[in-house]
């Protein structure tokens, strides 16, 4: 019994000597957030990017967006979906 605690120490322990390793670059990720959001609120960025989509979406040419086009809606809605998971996660370091 002792013995398995003592490896479930030692894997617990290794998983610890990750984190404290990457500590210089989730610091470095953090700070790169950090900066993003003193520029613009997410809900602002998401905002502009929803009006650039529907002005898109609402012109009378729609029969005519091609493939490639469709992909950037796409492209555009996922980065939506990225800010605001990136604003939610700083707003969470902040207050923790």
């Amino acid at each position: 019994m002792y013995t398995l605690q003592n490896s479930a120490n030692k894997e617990m322990n290794g998983g610890n000597e990750k984190i404290i390793g990457n500590e210089a670059a989730l610091r470095q990720q953090f700070e790169i957030v950090k900066e993003f959001f003193q520029t613009d609120k997410g809900s602002e960025m998401i905002g502009s990017l929803h009006a650039m989509i529907e002005t898109f979406l609402f012109t009378e040419n729609l029969s005519q967006v091609t493939p490639e086009m469709r992909e950037h809606i796409v492209n555009q809605l996922r980065m939506a979906t990225l800010i605001a998971k990136l604003g939610d996660g700083y707003k969470n370091t902040l207050y923790a």
